[in-house]
């Protein structure tokens, strides 16, 4: 994400915002790979012990971020996830799968722009022929694509059952935002007709939904703090 000259940026207004007013940067994945990190019980060990403990090699990459902002991390942390040059040194020539074009000064602009158009039709084609997906060369590449909304609502039920333990799934759901479907009782006070009893039938299908939708962001919480903790983001193999 880019945290300065936001208007000009590629996370500008409200696009892709996890919830009203949110920052621009939390729009980015990068941000929640962070945030979800610091849920990790053993990072919040090593951190306390300067580095020390089961994720230490983790720690050499991310460092103590805990007492720094998001914001002021990024400036170092971004190069964690980036891809590798794409300038080609003398090594990269032979590269599986690159297609190399040396620029002639001499040649006029629109020559060059045909011939680079050419070549990328022919690079599409090649990687339609080849059923492989390319690889990301990042040190800490992306594990799956997730939206800033639904890794927001994920962290958000997983921190209200940290503080209120004793909640029930519902009522994490409720607090969290989530909307059940409620249907009002009948104006009349009427408990017995039908019409009372496909009501009561329906709010306790509403309430039974909200539930299950909390207790699988809690289940996926739980593996993307996890696997955060292998270098692993966003990663949950099950619901």
């Amino acid at each position: 994400p880019y945290l300065t000259s936001t208007s000009k940026g590629r996370f500008k207004g409200h696009r892709n915002l996890p919830y009203r007013d949110a920052q621009p940067y939390k729009a980015s994945i990068y941000y929640w790979w962070w945030a979800f990190l610091k849920r990790n019980t053993y990072y919040q060990r090593t951190c306390a012990k300067g580095g020390k403990g089961r994720l230490s090699r983790l720690y050499r990459d991310f460092g103590n971020i805990f007492d720094i902002a998001f914001e002021t991390w990024w400036k170092r942390g971004r190069y964690l996830f980036a891809e590798q040059s794409a300038l080609l040194g003398e090594d990269a020539t032979t590269a599986k799968g690159d297609l190399l074009y040396r620029i002639d000064p001499y040649r006029s602009f629109n020559q060059i722009h045909q011939e680079i158009k050419a070549i990328h039709m022919q690079a599409i084609m090649m990687r339609s022929a080849n059923s492989g997906v390319r690889k990301s060369s990042a040190k800490y590449p992306i594990y799956a694509n997730a939206s800033a909304y639904n890794l927001y609502r994920v962290l958000k039920v997983w921190d209200l059952r940290c503080n209120h333990p004793n909640a029930s799934a519902y009522d994490l759901g409720i607090m969290a935002g989530l909307k059940p479907n409620i249907l009002p009782p009948s104006r009349y006070g009427h408990t017995r007709t039908r019409s009372a009893a496909a009501i009561e039938r329906h709010n306790k299908r509403a309430h039974i939904s909200i539930a299950n939708q909390s207790n699988r962001y809690l289940r996926t919480a739980e593996q993307y703090i996890e696997h955060v903790g292998h270098g692993e983001f966003p990663k949950a193999l099950r619901r």
